[in-house]
């Protein structure tokens, strides 16, 4: 057997372990010096630590901790800094286009207006008529769910309990009968 770990030790200790890893502890310990040893110190620290009095805790205790740490510090947040940085990078990028290109900023200037007018100009009624599209398909589905819903509790009120219940096993039927027939078809087509 390998040594125990410590917190078996302790364990043990405390009589906390069953009584076949205890004996299979006590073996152990019979036949290894380094594990004896270990055992004798940690029983020294745990009559050590049962024969101190009892420590109570003020009710107040965790009150006075929590008001004695330091306030955290509040990060500010500001900004002008990112608004400063996304200047200078702006600037940096079009002094480098410039000097790469040849052209001045006022072209650079008209070039990115042209650029994102003609990309808003083509993108923008295309969304607007995409979202459009999307609100009378939402209302077409909304009426059809209504008039399916309307159509099954006016069939079922006419069909009754029992018509009700009849239509549901034939329903059940036919999609098991499909469900099976299609396999045997797929089954069929593997084999040939």
């Amino acid at each position: 057997m390998s040594c125990p770990r410590p917190e078996d030790l302790y364990l043990y200790l405390e009589g906390e372990l069953g009584p076949y890893k205890a004996r299979a502890i006590e073996e152990h310990i019979e036949s290894c010096a380094a594990c004896r040893e270990a055992l004798a110190e940690r029983r020294l620290l745990h009559e050590a630590f049962t024969s101190l009095p009892p420590f109570e805790v003020p009710p107040d205790f965790a009150r006075s901790v929590m008001d004695s740490l330091p306030e955290p510090e509040v990060a500010q947040t500001g900004w002008l800094a990112p608004l400063l940085a996304a200047t200078a990078s702006l600037i940096i990028g079009l002094l480098g286009f410039n000097l790469l290109s040849g052209a001045s900023f006022s072209d650079v200037l008209v070039a990115t207006n042209r650029l994102f007018g003609s990309v808003a100009a083509t993108v923008l009624p295309l969304a607007a008529k995409a979202f459009k599209i999307a609100a009378v398909l939402m209302e077409v589905a909304s009426d059809a769910a209504e008039m399916l819903f309307s159509a099954i509790g006016a069939f079922s009120r006419s069909l009754g309990p029992q018509g009700v219940a009849l239509a549901l096993g034939l329903g059940c039927a036919v999609f098991l009968l499909v469900l099976f027939g299609a396999r045997r078809l797929l089954s069929l087509g593997e084999k040939s």
